[in-house]
């Protein structure tokens, strides 16, 4: 049996830049004294198989960086340690205990997606959304450039979360199509989307998965010397600059983080003309200070985010278009600790979190805001993490403030949720369990109720109790790998989905709430089998989703009432806004999606598929909005040692199959040409990285955009990066 074991042992992981997390290609890593060995791939992964059936010395070498050389001691047969760092400067590790270190990460579902390093560098684009869509199962919905949001399997709005280092955000992105998401992809320095049983640790919205960012700002450990990094560049399609630096000064036991950045966008520029209206600009200020020691670390920070954008006009709302103010200051406390006093448990973390955040719409060339919107969260959330297991709770606070022409009233929020998750090994398969319990108490302002459209009687406080519960399996065995999950989640109706009454003017709608909303439940399934041997490796997933009480924002009518469908809203007889009404009503929402690859000496060719279907039961007719299928296509050559070109055919099927009031898409095919080449300059690191999008100018429509009656999306673009490491 030991000769058998020791013929099935393996180590995996990724090896990583430290200063700027991105992969490092051909590191050669070796076992000492044993003639087993391999070289990491182009992401950083690498894989040893028949390692030693004992304690060994894993060694890191590769010109550049400091060689380094970490003791394994594990009795397990699959031995992941996760993404491990090496540095320019001389980073010493005696020993590494893989059952002391949870944060290397628990059994990862098969339909995850990861993107760091050269990866997310050479996609990044100027919004969260744009960056993310060509990722197997992922489409936009816009009004504009500056309000993309990511849609998930179909899924928008408030069925899926979008964290900041696992906090919500904190602003209104999920509560209406003319809200920017709040984050400037020049500041990501990596996006993981987190799908199965694992996902309730970050909240219930998971149906679709968690979108979880982490930026650049506090590394976790401290540097041995200040640092000095960013990037710069343009974008041809929308005339855009931005530039984003970060300086790390440690002194002592600390380390000082400081950064900047702007972004100046012009006007989107189409095949078939300009879109006006739609340029914008964003700035941002992070200042940070860190205090390490060997087994706790401590950190405070605030930061503060404008976007100033437009919304295009139209026919069907304000003719002349939007104008939008953003702001959001953001303070955090955290400080994680080793901790040895429970034996289950390794690590502990508590993080203190306070958002201000205000939204103000403007007409056009007008000086004073029809819509205000604000709101204040204060997140307290505790956590404890063993190597299968973790514990935790979480507060929440927030106040929410309407004002103009905005007839919701402020209201007061509190939430409080203790969440637990389990990792747990048999003999056949690995089991992962998880479950959240909420309380949710919503209590509006009634004093000066001002409501037009709904029952004033019905506006009051409501509370409710729910949970969520997660079941995830996943089996391994030769060259197969397999994970499966059943979700059964609960989701409480916002503030918004019940008090609204008032205009979103860039999303040319008057939202009208429904306070009687009930729980929303959603019944999940979910199952990906994998497969890779050799150079090829391939991964196809399925899920079903069914909700008996799909709260769902619909036209009332098309237009045709006067007053009933629509209202005249400051542009005259030719502007006015359709009437929004929430509804609950039994929905489905299923699809696959599949992906494949194979690596040759020269290239790396993969393909990935993904389509989605959503049924409205209620009515027997389709969802609204629901992207069309979509395939892509790339080839990177990966034989030039500093230079590593793709090119991506991506194509996209034509929509016709309608929810109400919607209207068909056509499909499209489009080429890009993308890829990074590092510089050799002796001091520091140095990388040029090119995007050329929609090479043949190719028109074509977003079947999810807003304005796709306006016009078509973004027409050729070129875009250039340079980033930099002193």
């Amino acid at each position: 049996m030991s000769i058998i074991n020791a013929q099935n042992r393996k180590i995996t992981g990724y090896v990583l830049n430290n200063q700027t997390n991105s992969p490092i290609e051909n590191v050669n890593i070796f076992i000492t004294n044993e003639e087993i060995g391999t070289s990491s791939e182009s992401d950083g992964y690498f894989s040893i198989e028949r390692i030693p059936d004992s304690d060994f010395k894993l060694s890191f070498s590769i010109i550049g960086f400091q060689d380094t050389s970490v003791f394994i001691t594990s009795n397990d047969n699959q031995i992941n340690i996760g993404k491990f760092y090496l540095e320019l400067s001389v980073l010493d590790f005696e020993e590494i205990n893989v059952a002391a270190h949870p944060e290397l990460g628990y059994t990862e579902s098969l339909s995850n997606i990861s993107l760091s390093g050269s990866e997310i560098q050479e996609k990044m684009k100027s919004t969260l959304a744009a960056s993310l869509s060509n990722a197997t199962g992922i489409a936009i919905t816009s009004m504009g450039q500056a309000t993309a949001r990511p849609i998930l399997r179909g899924y928008g709005g408030d069925r899926f979360l979008l964290t900041d280092g696992g906090l919500e955000l904190g602003d209104l992105s999920q509560t209406s199509g003319d809200h920017a998401v709040s984050m400037d992809m020049s500041s990501a320095q990596s996006v993981n989307i987190i799908r199965g049983a694992k996902a309730l640790l970050y909240g219930t919205n998971t149906i679709a998965g968690v979108i979880d960012i982490k930026k650049n700002s506090l590394p976790e450990l401290q540097f041995t010397r200040q640092h000095f990094h960013g990037v710069l560049g343009g974008v041809s399609g929308d005339n855009s600059s931005f530039v984003n630096t970060v300086y790390h000064y440690p002194f002592k036991n600390n380390q000082i983080t400081v950064s900047a950045l702007l972004r100046n966008t012009g006007e989107q520029i189409t095949p078939k003309g300009t879109l006006k209206n739609t340029s914008s600009i964003n700035s941002g200020f992070f200042a940070g200070i860190a205090n390490y020691h060997e087994d706790a670390r401590t950190s405070i920070s605030v930061e503060s985010l404008t976007m100033d954008y437009g919304i295009p006009g139209s026919p069907e709302g304000h003719i002349n278009g939007v104008d939008i103010e953003m702001e959001k200051i953001t303070q955090k406390f955290e400080h994680h600790r080793d901790i040895a006093f429970l034996p289950n448990f390794k690590t502990f973390d508590i993080e203190q979190r306070f958002v201000k955040y205000e939204h103000q719409e403007y007409e056009t060339k007008k000086t004073f805001a029809a819509v205000d919107l604000g709101q204040q969260i204060l997140y307290l959330q505790g956590k404890l993490t063993g190597e299968d297991r973790a514990l935790g709770s979480l507060i929440q606070y927030r106040k929410f403030i309407a004002g103009g022409f905005y007839w919701t009233p402020d209201t007061d929020e509190i939430n409080i949720s203790i969440f637990g998750f389990r990792e747990k090994e048999f003999n056949f398969i690995t089991v992962q369990a998880s479950s959240r319990l909420e309380f949710l108490t919503i209590k509006p302002e009634t004093t000066t109720l001002s409501s037009v459209n709904i029952d004033q009687d019905q506006i009051k406080e409501r509370n409710f109790y729910y949970g969520s519960y997660a079941l995830s399996f996943f089996k391994n065995w030769q060259n197969w790998k397999m994970s499966s999950s059943l979700m059964l989640l609960q989701r409480a109706p916002g503030i918004e989905d019940m008090f609204s009454d008032g205009p979103h003017l860039g999303s040319y709608s008057y939202e009208i709430g429904e306070p009687t909303l009930d729980l929303e439940l959603t019944q999940g399934m979910e199952m990906s089998i994998g497969y890779e041997k050799n150079k090829f490796k391939s991964t196809l997933t399925s899920y079903s989703n069914y909700s008996p009480n799909f709260h769902l924002s619909s036209k009332i009518g098309d237009g045709y009432v006067p007053g009933s469908d629509w209202i005249e809203w400051g542009s005259g007889s030719s502007g006015w806004l359709y009437k929004y009404k929430m509804r609950g009503l039994k929905a489905r929402i299923y699809g696959v999606e599949f992906d494949v690859s194979y690596k040759a000496d020269f290239a790396t060719i993969s393909a990935d598929y993904s389509s989605v279907f959503g049924n409205n039961i209620s009515k027997d007719i389709p969802l609204p909005y629901i992207p069309p299928s979509k395939t892509r296509i790339k080839l990177t050559y990966n034989k030039m040692k500093n230079f590593t070109p793709t090119i991506q055919i991506i194509k996209a099927s034509s929509q016709s199959r309608l929810g109400e009031f919607e209207q068909p898409t056509d499909g499209y095919t489009l080429v890009d040409l993308y890829g990074s080449y590092n510089l050799n300059l002796g001091n520091g690191s140095h990388k040029i990285i090119f995007q050329f999008d929609n090479i043949y100018d190719e028109v074509h429509y977003n079947h999810l955009s807003k304005i796709k009656l306006i016009m078509p999306e973004m027409g050729r673009s070129i875009s250039i990066q340079y980033r930099f490491l002193f």
